[in-house]
């Protein structure tokens, strides 16, 4: 071997990045169009090369090892550096200028919006982005209006080109002094008849939800306030996991005991517009969203989700 050639070729870094990500040998491969045995026939080789066994297999499970951990992120700058390359021999220009838009329910984990817009202005430093933190029909109508070129949200315009980014887990609970703690097993009827901490639509054209079960609600546009009032045993409220994880692990908040439907998962979309001005650099940050989206969900990078799933203290909600 030559004097400064590596053992590793980029396209085995990308499949070990792929099946970190989505913690097996069989959605690595649909992800990069390979076969499963191309996939754990590179990884092995990998692991050859190196020394070192990158994952631990659980029955389908591929779990990175403690190496495979402290590769993990160098690996994916790796991928991302020989990206920047191939977009400045594709036209890409760093240097553009101008404003970029986008409308995030405010749902999302912050974490991924930092993260997204970071590996962004490492592409774009000269750009500037505006984010408008919206909710349910929100983003749609910030789209229809011409205010934002991206939306991210779980209802979308028809107008927009749609993929799906992240699933967000949401729990029905009550501060631990809540009386409905103390009826056992609980009913959705029985629901209705206390109070209903509720997160308002931004957008003026909101459907209604169908997670409104109480009549006497109060209704604020703080993720914020709504945390507290509940936490206070002002009333009960759907509220993303992600959000409270420090009020559920001390035992301000707890999780009611329903009947059914103890938890509920919202399918969150990011679209954009076809034949957009700056179309390059506006499907760049869908395609970065869509990676720190993807790192955020992975079950092998707890340190990654712990970062990713820190403070969303961010105003305006969705009805819930």
């Amino acid at each position: 071997m030559e004097h400064g050639m590596t053992k590793i070729t980029l396209e085995q870094w990308r499949v070990f990045v792929a099946t970190a990500r989505h913690g097996s040998f069989h959605q690595a491969a649909e992800r990069l169009s390979k076969t499963q045995s191309a996939v754990s026939h590179a990884v092995r080789k990998m692991e050859e090369c190196l020394g070192k066994d990158l994952f631990a297999i659980e029955g389908r499970r591929a779990t990175l090892t403690k190496a495979g951990r402290m590769i993990f992120p160098r690996a994916r700058e790796l991928i991302s550096q020989a990206m920047q390359i191939e977009r400045f021999c594709s036209g890409f220009d760093p240097d553009s200028e101008g404003e970029i838009s986008i409308a995030v329910d405010i749902v999302l984990p912050r974490g991924i919006v930092l993260n997204a817009l970071h590996q962004y202005s490492l592409l774009y430093p000269r750009l500037s982005v505006r984010i408008y933190e919206t909710a349910m029909s929100g983003a749609s109508e910030a789209f229809e209006e011409g205010r934002a070129q991206i939306g991210v949200a779980s209802c979308l315009s028809s107008r927009m080109i749609v993929e799906p980014l992240l699933s967000v887990r949401f729990i029905c609970v009550a501060a631990a002094s809540h009386p409905l703690h103390q009826l056992g097993v609980i009913t959705h009827e029985l629901l209705k008849e206390h109070r209903q901490i509720v997160l308002s639509d931004s957008g003026l054209r909101g459907p209604d939800s169908d997670w409104l079960g109480s009549q006497q609600r109060w209704t604020v546009s703080h993720l914020t306030t709504s945390v507290a009032f509940v936490a206070d045993g002002q009333g009960y409220a759907w509220l993303p996991e992600h959000c409270i994880r420090d009020e559920l692990a001390s035992g301000r908040l707890r999780p009611l005991n329903l009947t059914a439907g103890r938890s509920r998962m919202i399918e969150l979309d990011i679209g954009y517009g076809e034949h957009l001005e700056q179309a390059r650099q506006i499907l760049d940050l869908v395609a970065i969203f869509r990676d720190a989206a993807q790192d955020s969900e992975s079950p092998t990078l707890p340190g990654v989700r712990s970062r990713i799933d820190a403070d969303c203290g961010r105003s305006v909600s969705s009805v819930m």
